[in-house]
């Protein structure tokens, strides 16, 4: 890609908020645009442009038969400079599903030799809950998780708390 254009790629299980998190980097935060989402249905493909970037963003749908056609699928993820999966943090019954998911792409990505910026975006971590005992503690255990499955690796990695309610938040726990 250009050194002016990014791939991102945009993952995790269904209903985790990925749309969601698209449609707020690209500033469209209009009641509207929230209610009108529906889940992707396979990988939906898009550009969008900041001050700085084109961004060609991979949004993959996060149903089971889905995510399995993408691991049969590697070249979906050859070229990405950025990663983004995402974790519902109120899905907790999830969580090792989701964090073999990850380990599966991230196996595959460094298979192709890439070497993408991850990001891991703990979403849902609304207002109400983010200062919970709970929470704060599926927040570290979670953490503690995947620093393990990146220690396999040698991606650069970021760990964000992410909500719809203060979608220009983002704040990095890791």
């Amino acid at each position: 890609m250009d050194s002016d254009k990014k791939k991102m790629i945009i993952v995790g299980l269904d209903n985790a908020g990925k749309s969601t998190i698209l449609l707020t980097m690209k500033r469209q935060l209009g009641p509207h645009n929230f209610q009108e989402l529906q889940p992707t249905k396979g990988l939906q493909t898009e550009e969008f442009e900041t001050d700085e970037m084109v961004y060609h963003v991979f949004d993959f749908g996060g149903q089971k038969n889905y995510r399995e056609k993408y691991l049969e699928r590697p070249i979906y993820f050859a070229s990405t400079d950025i990663l983004i999966f995402v974790i519902d943090i109120q899905d907790d019954k999830r969580f090792d599903l989701a964090l073999k998911y990850l380990d599966d792409i991230l196996a595959l990505i460094n298979d192709l030799g890439e070497k993408p910026d991850c990001s891991i975006f703990f979403h849902k971590f609304d207002p109400e809950i983010s200062d919970l005992e709970e929470y704060q503690k599926r927040s570290r255990d979670l953490r503690q998780r995947i620093r393990q499955i990146f220690k396999k690796y040698s991606f650069s990695l970021k760990v964000y708390h992410t909500s719809i309610y203060t979608v220009f938040e983002k704040i990095q726990v890791m």
